[in-house]
């Protein structure tokens, strides 16, 4: 609506007298020197809130994007936290902070070549893996949900191949075990995932025991149920072969992910168990070495 001043009403220089919004900001006009320079993170924080409410239009490609997108962004707010010592802070299993953050976007790399994406390039550590999962997150955003039905190998030292929709609950899990991982190294509380991202997480890790479970055949089914924030129950075939559920494992179901991450040592672990004790003391092992370690 146009101003009413501009006709019937009183004059500019009325208005301007009498408002006093109006009179500073026609004062700035005027005063270009007073003009600042945007602050140094406000790129990265637009880009994070943009990657954080992106809405993918595909009901089931969401159902993967989502997740990630969320993890990215809190992955990337707590990167641009970080102090320069900071990126140097000892984590246990990679070395530091800056190289734990190459990990993570080697690890992204290998579904962002599925993707067709070009490779990471030389900036540095934040920037390299912010563009690279940014682009990632953009590119699946795009696909069909038939691409999500097609393999792609998995990140971590035991060869796996799984669909791609797998492969991006994987990137969501390793980008929030990575969060973590950092948090606690620079002194942060640790910052579980949402309840449904964590009852997805749960479910890829399961749907992978089958395959980590050592020594002979088992012609058996588990039943694993998760409590707390995240949690449900499951039902596994151990063989194709399988018949009746020869143990019921109970554990919480985000101590569970973070077993599955290598985060928690499986012989102090806290679990329940019915049936096979063996058998579910196996469980908890194969489901320790399944991280992207």
């Amino acid at each position: 609506m146009t101003d009413s001043y501009l006709y019937d009403g009183p004059g500019e220089a009325d208005h301007l007298a009498a408002c006093p919004e109006c009179s500073a900001a026609l004062a700035l006009v005027g005063l270009p020197e007073t003009a600042a320079e945007p602050p140094p993170t406000l790129r990265e924080a637009v880009l994070s809130g943009a990657r954080r409410r992106r809405a993918p239009a595909a009901l089931g490609v969401a159902s993967v994007t989502v997740p990630y997108a969320e993890q990215v962004a809190l992955m990337d707010d707590l990167l641009a936290e970080l102090s320069l010592p900071q990126w140097d802070a000892p984590i246990a299993r990679h070395g530091t902070v800056r190289d734990l953050v190459g990990h993570l976007a080697a690890n992204d790399a290998t579904v962002a070549a599925f993707m067709g994406l070009p490779g990471a390039g030389t900036a540095r550590e934040h920037r390299r893996w912010r563009d690279q999962a940014g682009s990632l997150l953009e590119r699946v955003s795009r696909a069909g949900e038939v691409l999500l039905g097609v393999e792609v190998a998995l990140a971590g030292v035991r060869p796996a191949r799984a669909p791609l929709r797998q492969a991006m609950i994987q990137r969501t899990f390793e980008t929030w075990t990575h969060a973590d991982d950092i948090r606690a190294a620079t002194g942060r509380p640790p910052a579980p995932p949402r309840d449904e991202h964590v009852h997805l997480i749960a479910e890829f890790g399961l749907a992978l025991l089958p395959r980590a479970l050592k020594g002979p055949r088992r012609d058996v089914s588990v039943t694993v149920v998760l409590t707390g924030p995240g949690g449900g129950t499951w039902t596994i075939p151990l063989s194709r072969a399988a018949g009746r559920v020869a143990t019921l494992v109970s554990a919480d179901a985000v101590g569970f992910c973070r077993l599955l991450a290598g985060r928690r040592p499986p012989d102090t672990f806290p679990y329940a168990a019915e049936g096979d004790p063996a058998l579910a003391r196996d469980l908890i092992h194969a489901a320790a070495t399944l991280g992207c370690d």
